[in-house]
């Protein structure tokens, strides 16, 4: 996987994987199939389902906090990490609530977690560019996010054929509370991991560089645009599975199944292509499957009609598995290592900011229930703005 040859950063990256085999279990099941089967269950509108699904966006508007932590980033990313993670295991409470508070305590629960891990991205990546060399990082984190997603699709298609099995909202509770535990238990794997030591700088100062630095400004500019066109329609992916295609949990998380399985030979591939010919052109070449090709087999899928949707599956690890790891890797090339920090406080603010605009729209154009579904419309829309977003990529890197 890697050629280093010291022992300890070796050893503490293969602790990350682990680490991060338990975690991706509580994101999964906190921000995707489960909890929106949840929300359903509690009767979220199309509106609501925007809002759960901008949630974890939004909270990248916490992201700066991270800049006011100063010496170790581990003990805060442990402390973070395991207390918003287990402030998610309130939603269990909400059905106990009256009827019409329950869509509303359960998307202030939500984002009340979201916003306390919100800073744990900007240590947590910060701390592993210390850990992993940066001619290996597309490799590493290329098979780290393999890992991940075959483990977390694995976990989700368990979790589904569960739900099934159960009555409603046993099931959903089940799943979402072993979810939290496990999630707890992921940041105190943290402990055991190596930090190096780094150099840090005033948050102001680092802010400054940051938001003055003209080529990652540009950059920004397509991860706006980017996330913002994906929040459109991107929410509505699953309950167009499930309430327009008739698809059930199992099949849904056979779905995520094959899609991870893609994923794990995907992911790899792209990170030794990153490695070679440099994250950027990867970012043109997922954004193109991602922006056209996959959700245009959405909306080509329907019931009794649904291999579209299979195919997908294929189209969503060939995207995913390249261009999330990509974005990040190049905004950690464009940071200078003192102000590294800022530059992924400020990288996520983009996101979430531009992610809450697009959330709001399709959610606006689901309200309209125009189409067969309340669906069709935001995916199309999406498709639009995702190619734009594409095209202005493609332009800035020959501008």
């Amino acid at each position: 996987m890697l050629r280093l040859g010291n022992q300890e950063p070796l050893r503490s990256l293969r602790l990350s994987v682990w680490e991060g085999t338990l975690a991706i279990l509580f994101i999964n099941w906190s921000t995707g199939v489960v909890v929106t089967g949840y929300a359903l269950w509690l009767g979220a509108s199309p509106a609501a389902l925007a809002v759960l699904g901008a949630i974890p966006l939004l909270s990248q508007l916490a992201a700066p906090f991270a800049l006011m932590f100063k010496g170790q980033r581990k003990p805060y990313t442990i402390l973070l990490a395991g207390w918003g993670r287990a402030l998610f295991a309130l939603v269990l409470l909400v059905p106990l609530l009256p009827e019409s508070l329950r869509i509303p305590a359960f998307l202030l629960i939500a984002a009340l977690s979201q916003l306390v891990v919100a800073p744990v991205n900007v240590l947590w990546t910060s701390w592993m560019a210390d850990l992993v060399p940066p001619r290996e990082r597309g490799r590493y984190f290329g098979f780290r996010n393999a890992v991940l997603g075959l483990v977390g699709t694995v976990g989700n298609f368990s979790a589904g054929a569960f739900i099934d099995a159960m009555p409603d909202p046993w099931g959903f509770l089940i799943v979402l509370g072993l979810g939290v535990l496990l999630g707890i238990m992921a940041s105190q794997v943290l402990r055991w991991q190596h930090e190096p030591p780094h150099e840090s700088s005033s948050a102001s100062g680092s802010l400054r560089t940051a938001l003055s630095d003209r080529v990652f400004l540009g950059f920004l500019g397509f991860i706006g645009f980017w996330w913002m066109a994906v929040m459109v329609g991107g929410p509505f992916a699953f309950p167009y599975f499930l309430q327009y295609a008739r698809l059930n949990f199992t099949e849904v998380g056979l779905w995520t199944v094959i899609s991870a399985s893609c994923g794990l030979l995907f992911g790899p591939l792209w990170g030794r292509f990153a490695d070679r010919y440099g994250h950027g052109i990867v970012l043109v070449w997922t954004g193109l499957v991602g922006s056209i090709v996959l959700p245009g087999l959405w909306l080509l899928g329907g019931p009794g009609h649904t291999f579209p949707i299979w195919l997908a599956a294929v189209a969503d690890a060939l995207c995913w598995s390249g261009l999330g790891a990509a974005q990040t890797n190049v905004a950690l090339q464009q940071a200078p290592a003192v102000h590294r920090g800022a530059y992924l406080a400020v990288f996520g603010i983009v996101v979430g900011v531009c992610g809450m605009l697009g959330s709001a729209l399709g959610g606006a154009l689901g309200s309209l229930h125009l189409g067969p579904s309340p669906y069709h419309l935001p995916i199309a829309a999406s498709i639009v703005l995702r190619t734009l977003a594409v095209g202005y990529l493609v332009w800035l890197r020959k501008a």
